[in-house]
């Protein structure tokens, strides 16, 4: 099973539990809704307000437990957001170890089989390269599983530069105010205003591995073919007005 696969179903058993049926077909029939609402009866079983008297060993598990649920939450639902980019299911392909080496760029395709157009807007680095056909949708949900691993959280990074104390970060984490995003929820707290969110959304990605460097280590393109793709993505988003790499 690819690992961004892998992940994908180990937050469905986050936020569904082991008595459902797990697998590729559970991922393909999900749906935003359908996560949420596991997300929101987990959040009630498990949020830490609910053992404020229990033995600490119990606090603190529940917390654990509870930011598990919410990282599972993110990736998955990242994943249904997008899924409408897929040109077939993740799993309807034959695993990478059979298939025969890359001779021609795969395409991504529309359901009528034609090659999918360039969005006319700015796009991220990992879409660009999906749609030029430089990757598959597999290779961009694995990249940006990877990258997200790498990157600091931003309520670590609004604590060292002492904008947020430990118990803010944990009141926006438990917080049900302005959706799922820590930015959004701690802006409608009025825990940190949204230039100070802005800018920590910046310097999370200053310090996150590029996705480029994801695609050259795993074979899948060249650093020579990595920097004409951002030159072509530059030019891309300068016409569409942004340049987002």
């Amino acid at each position: 099973m690819p690992p961004a696969e892998h992940a994908l179903l180990n937050a469905c058993r986050t936020l569904f539990g082991d008595a459902v049926n797990l697998g590729p077909e559970f991922l393909i029939y999900l749906q935003p809704s359908g996560a949420k609402t596991a997300f929101r009866n987990q959040v009630k079983q498990h949020h830490p307000d609910r053992f404020a008297a229990a033995p600490q060993e119990i606090r603190l598990r529940q917390t654990e437990r509870f930011r598990e649920i919410h990282q599972a939450y993110h990736l998955l639902n990242d994943y249904l957001v997008n899924r409408h980019l897929q040109p077939r299911s993740m799993t309807h392909t034959v695993p990478r170890a059979c298939q025969p080496a890359r001779k021609t760029t795969p395409q991504p395709a529309t359901a009528g089989g034609e090659q999918a157009a360039l969005p006319p807007l700015p796009l991220e680095f990992g879409l660009f390269a999906f749609y030029s056909g430089k990757i598959d949708y597999r290779d961009l949900i694995e990249a940006l599983v990877w990258q997200r691993r790498q990157r600091p959280s931003i309520g670590s990074l609004a604590q060292q530069w002492g904008w947020l104390s430990a118990d803010k970060v944990k009141k926006i984490l438990f917080s049900r105010e302005g959706g799922s995003r820590f930015g959004r929820k701690a802006t409608a707290l009025g825990l940190l205003t949204p230039v100070q969110v802005e800018a920590l959304l910046r310097h999370q990605r200053s310090h996150q591995q590029r996705l480029g460097r994801y695609f050259i280590e795993r074979g899948l393109m060249t650093e020579n073919e990595a920097d004409q793709l951002a030159r072509e993505l530059d030019r891309h988003n300068a016409r569409f007005g942004g340049v987002r790499r």
